[in-house]
């Protein structure tokens, strides 16, 4: 699935999606077709995708600059002089979002078409030559890029041409040959050579460069990779624990075996010191929900790290109020996460020190959990926690489990230890994350910040626009209130504002435009291929990149409490609840697959409406009607949550300011008369 995707993202890439923040255009157009040649050839693929990732003890976070920042801001500079094709070519080569990031959303779109997925524990590469070597053959070939041969597959496909219906592969032993090397030799060539666990062997590279033939003589010269790095690494002397280290990594990497249990290949001659190598043990289960996509790395990843790391997002989060958001309430949530789910692992991560660090201050370690944190037992998240409550229709939704908080919480008190009262493991890892939000207490009670929600939720409801995905947009919106993040208030860094303010010179229609603008960027559109006909803003791509690190949270909670109770579960998550947990995830909202298109659709209405064009609506929905499925539908989603907006912020004991409140009810009946139209 790595090689594939690379190779789908490079023929989706365009400069759009980073000026919007949201996936390539094209990118789930592109997968059908995938999918559609496969079927038309009668090919059964498997998509098999990295997992965690490998440790690595020559890496240091933020050791190098980030120059993306600086393309990006240059990007911005040739948008607003008109050079648009600068701008894109400069937006295409930035991205703030490295490929891993598209695999949820990639495995979404597969599933929804029937397409067989997994992540492995950590490599695809020995996960491909686990399946394939297997004498049950679940694979019969792969598809891979050429590193996956030093896992002693035999064969490797490395392109498949759609156009001409054919494909091109490697047989490992023509590679043997020809560089006259053994099958023992070739796993040592490939490690001096540098691949991704390992840097190139230094005395290999020239003034000229590197040649992977360089590799091979010295294979051959020294018989051995190891004996070459002896007797040739003197201006290298650390290198030869970089090799050793990547070759114990291949020869016994960590796999999902069929039946189920997580082990290292070729576990006979395993050494006993592979957490120091590839990375500490998980629980099974943990690696079980993260095949199936039901956790994502990153929370894994920060526990066996001990290190979160803050990226700068895709408008480079310059503003105050950005990096405050940061260093404040993500922090806060994660050291929740942090203390629960080391509570549950084990004596070993209760100690485990775990830090954030952030791209604006790399040199600060900001700790999330350590010896001296509390410990929270009381948080142990199995059904029985949630036992005796009437449970959800379906796929549990936020409305629905914020409504029957208080039962879903009441759970031992009322029924003791009869299972049979226990609702379903999805409402039960629904209800631990929304406590985890601060929407409900451990009492199953609503705090101040339920009880807003809850408003909003019934507003939605009573506009029958309570669809999930609008009201996980409503749970974004109500966190941003309550942060201060979401007005109309510029923010201390501003962009379009200081050269071309939306909504013309006036001050009061420029708020009103900003305010509502920035609740549509929270409505998830349902988006085409087509080119983006609309304008650009900074300043609201600054205020969506607030929202998406909102939205990586509350998954990120959603995927820790999906841990905690697979973890509290003692006699392991069965495969109807792994069936539940899997259609609660596909209903949370993908950070990976949000864009600011929704704000900038209605930003561009109200502009309109600000310059008194009345027929501009229609103008204005057409172009956008290349990008966005259903505009107009779009549109009323906008209108239906600032409603639930309003009425969050209205509900008695939210702690909105009141200037707030005023700013949002004068810019909702400025707004209505244009959005109406449009709907």
């Amino acid at each position: 699935g790595h090689n594939w995707l690379r190779q789908l993202m490079h023929n989706t890439r365009d400069g759009d999606y980073v000026a919007m923040d949201g996936p390539p255009q094209a990118l789930e157009a592109a997968i059908v077709g995938e999918l559609q040649f496969f079927r038309k050839h009668s090919i059964v693929p498997v998509f098999v995708f990295n997992g965690l990732p490998v440790s690595r003890k020559d890496q240091r976070p933020f050791a190098k600059d980030d120059h993306r920042l600086a393309f990006r801001n240059a990007a911005w500079e040739a948008y607003w002089q008109g050079n648009s094709e600068q701008a894109q070519r400069g937006w295409s080569t930035s991205s703030p979002h490295a490929q891993s990031d598209m695999i949820p959303y990639v495995m979404q779109v597969l599933q929804a078409h029937g397409a067989e997925c997994m992540r492995a524990p950590y490599s695809s590469w020995a996960q491909l030559a686990y399946l394939y070597r297997h004498e049950a053959q679940p694979i019969h070939a792969v598809y891979a890029s050429l590193d996956v041969l030093m896992f002693d597959v035999e064969r490797v496909v490395t392109a498949i041409s759609a156009s001409k219906a054919t494909f091109t592969w490697i047989q490992r032993d023509s590679l043997l040959t020809k560089c006259g090397i053994s099958a023992d030799q070739l796993l040592d060539m490939c490690i001096l050579a540098g691949f991704d666990w390992c840097p190139t062997f230094p005395p290999l590279v020239s003034d000229i460069g590197f040649s992977f033939k360089a590799a091979v003589d010295a294979v051959v010269a020294y018989r051995t990779g190891f004996n070459a790095v002896q007797m040739l690494g003197d201006c290298a002397p650390s290198y030869s624990d970089s090799f050793l280290r990547a070759y114990c990594t291949v020869r016994y990497h960590i796999v999902l075996h069929l039946d189920g249990s997580v082990g290292p290949l070729n576990a006979e001659y395993a050494p006993n010191d592979l957490h120091d190598i590839i990375g500490y043990r998980l629980p099974t289960a943990a690696y079980h929900l993260l095949a199936r996509g039901i956790v994502q790395p990153p929370v894994l990843n920060m526990l066996i790290s001990g290190s979160w790391l803050e990226f700068a997002p895709a408008d480079n989060g310059e503003s105050a109020e950005y990096r405050r958001l940061v260093t404040e309430w993500e922090r806060s949530l994660y050291q929740q996460q942090c203390a629960t789910l080391c509570t549950m692992f084990g004596s070993f991560y209760r100690q485990r020190k775990i830090t954030m660090q952030t791209w604006f201050e790399p040199q600060t370690e900001l700790v999330l959990h350590d010896s001296k944190s509390p410990t929270k037992p009381e948080k142990a998240r199995s059904r029985a926690d949630v036992r005796g409550a009437p449970d959800t229709d379906g796929v549990p939704t936020p409305a629905a489990v914020l409504e029957r908080a208080g039962a879903l919480m009441s759970s031992q008190r009322s029924t003791g230890g009869d299972s049979s009262a226990a609702p379903t493991a999805s409402a039960a890892a629904l209800v631990s994350a929304l406590c985890d939000l601060g929407f409900v207490s451990r009492t199953g009670h609503h705090t101040p910040l339920g009880a807003a929600l809850g408003a909003g939720m019934r507003a939605l409801a009573s506009k029958q626009s309570a669809s999930p995905s609008l009201q996980w947009a409503a749970v974004e919106a109500a966190i941003l209130l309550s942060q201060g993040m979401l007005s109309g208030t510029r923010w201390s860094v501003a962009y379009e504002d200081e050269r071309a303010p939306a909504g013309g010179s006036d001050a009061t229609v420029q708020k009103h435009v900003r305010f509502i603008s920035r609740i549509a960027a929270l409505v998830p559109p349902c988006q085409r291929s087509g080119p983006w006909r609309l304008a650009f803003s900074r300043d609201l791509l600054a205020f969506h990149s607030a929202a998406r690190l909102v939205q990586k949270a509350v998954a990120t909670s959603v995927d820790a409490s999906c841990l905690a109770f697979a973890a509290a579960e003692t006699g392991g998550v069965s495969a109807a609840d792994t069936a539940q947990l899997l259609e609660l995830k596909g209903g949370v909202p993908l950070e990976c697959a949000s864009s600011d298109a929704s704000g900038l659709l209605v930003q561009a209405l109200l502009v309109e409406h600000a310059r008194g064009d009345k027929g501009s609506w229609k103008r204005v929905l057409e172009a956008a009607g290349d990008s966005i499925a259903d505009p107009a539908q779009t549109v009323r989603a906008a209108a239906c949550l600032v409603d639930a907006v309003l009425a969050m912020a209205c509900e008695q004991g939210s702690g909105v300011d009141k200037g707030v409140v005023a700013d949002l009810k004068a810019a909702r009946d400025w707004a209505l008369p244009a959005l109406s139209k449009a709907v």
